[in-house]
C-alpha cells in the first residue's frame, strides 16, 4: 500500500509558528523554504518541518516537554554540534552513548523533543545502516570518515553553519504495545520494515523487539515501546527516556506521506481498517487526508496540488500504487 511513499514533511503544529520559525532558522541554521500565510517550512534535509498553528487545527499541546516522539538529527561530530548550538542559545537536556552511538536532546519552544545523533560504526552495519549512509550521501555536508560520503563538503563550521547540512534522519514514534504497530505499521499501511531490534533498555526482556524501523524514503519511520520495567539512565545518572505512553500527548507531530491518489488510497486503506473520520479535504498543499496510528499518532495522505506550467515532485516509481 504505502510501499514506497515517501514522507516528504513533519507537520509539527506550533503554540507560536513566529516564534519556532525564528528557533529553527536563527538558532539551529535550517533554511527557510516558502509557506503559506500563518505558516512556516523549513528545509531539514530531503524533508521539510511544516509549522502550522495548534490551536486552529484544535491540537493541543502539552508545555515544554513532549516525549511522544523524537526528532533526530544526523551529525558527524556530536560534541563539536553540541558546542556549536549551545552557543547559539540551545540548552541540551541529556546525553546518552551506548551501541548504537551517541545521542543527546533538546526542545523546541512548543515542546517537540529533538535529537542529534551520531551512529557507531556497529549501527552502521545494520540493515538500517545502509539507509542513513544513504540520507547523509544525498543531503549531508562534511566528511566521509564517521558515517560515509557526504553530498558535499561542509560549508562552514557547525558555530557558522548550525544543524545546516545535518539532515533529519529518523522520527521516532513511542508506543505501549510493539505487535500493534507492527501490525499497523507493517501489516496495514504497508511500509517496508528494515529491521526490528531490542529497545535501548537492556532491562526490557530479551524477546521484546522494541523498536521497529521502516522505510520513509529520505528519513526513516521508526516505533520505539515505552520501557515499562525499569527507568534508563543518560551517561550522567539522570532519566533518559519516557515509561508511561499517553495518547493525548501524541497529537503534536504529524509525517505526511506522498502519494498519487489520495482517493484510491483512502479507500483501499479503509479497506485494512485504517480510518480516515474527515476523508479527504482540500488544503492550499493539495488533498490531505488525516488518518491516525493505534497510539493517538497523527498522519497525513498527500496528493499534492497540480500548478500549471510547473514540475511536481512526485513519489518514488511504485510510491502509494495499490498492491
Amino acid at each position: 500500500m504505502l510501499t514506497g511513499a515517501p514522507l516528504v514533511s513533519l507537520v509539527m503544529y506550533a503554540s507560536n509558528v513566529a516564534e519556532s520559525a525564528d528557533f529553527y532558522h536563527r538558532r539551529l541554521g535550517l533554511p527557510v523554504l516558502p509557506a503559506e500565510p500563518n505558516e512556516a517550512r523549513i528545509g531539514a534535509g530531503g524533508i521539510d518541518l511544516w509549522l502550522r498553528p495548534a490551536g486552529r487545527h484544535g491540537v493541543q499541546l502539552f508545555g515544554r516537554r513532549d516525549d511522544s516522539s523524537d526528532v533526530v538529527f544526523l551529525v558527524e561530530d556530536i560534541e563539536a554540534t553540541r558546542t556549536a548550538l549551545e552557543g547559539r542559545g540551545i540548552q541540551f537536556e541529556r546525553r546518552r552513548s551506548y551501541e548504537i552511538g551517541s545521542v543527546t536532546d533538546f526542545y523546541d519552544p512548543s515542546g517537540h523533543r529533538l535529537m542529534l545523533y551520531q551512529p557507531s560504526p556497529t549501527a552502521l552495519g545494520w540493515p538500517s545502516g545502509p539507509k542513513v549512509k544513504e540520507v547523509w550521501r544525498l543531503h549531508g555536508r562534511g566528511g566521509e570518515d564517521v558515517i560515509g560520503p557526504a553530498a558535499g563538503p561542509a560549508e562552514g563550521t557547525p558555530a557558522q553553519t548550525g544543524l545546516s547540512g545535518n539532515p533529519l534522519v529518523y522520527l521516532f514514534m513511542f508506543e505501549n504495545d510493539q505487535t500493534a504497530a507492527l501490525d499497523f505499521y507493517r501489516d496495514q499501511l504497508g511500509l517496508e520494515l528494515l529491521e526490528r531490534v531490542h529497545c535501548c533498555n537492556q532491562d526490557c526482556d530479551e524477546e521484546i523487539e522494541g523498536i521497529g524501523k521502516y522505510d520513509g524514503g529520505d528519513v526513516l519511520l521508526a516505533t520505539h515501546h515505552m520501557h515499562e520495567k525499569s527507568m534508563v539512565f543518560d551517561d550522567l545518572g539522570r532519566p533518559y527516556s519516557p515509561r508511561e505512553f499517553t495518547r493525548a500527548h501524541g497529537q503534536g507531530i504529524a509525517p505526511v506521506f506522498l502519494v498519487d491518489d489520495v482517493a484510491t488510497m483512502v479507500r483501499r486503506l479503509s479497506e485494512r481498517g485504517v480510518a480516515f473520520p474527515l476523508g479527504a479535504q482540500a488544503d492550499p498543499a493539495g488533498t490531505l487526508a488525516r488518518f491516525e496510528d493505534p497510539f493517538g499518532h497523527p498522519f497525513f495522505l498527500l496528493e499534492r496540488a497540480q500548478v500549471s506550467g510547473a514540475k511536481q515532485s512526485k513519489p518514488r516509481e511504485g510510491a502509494g500504487t495499490v498492491r
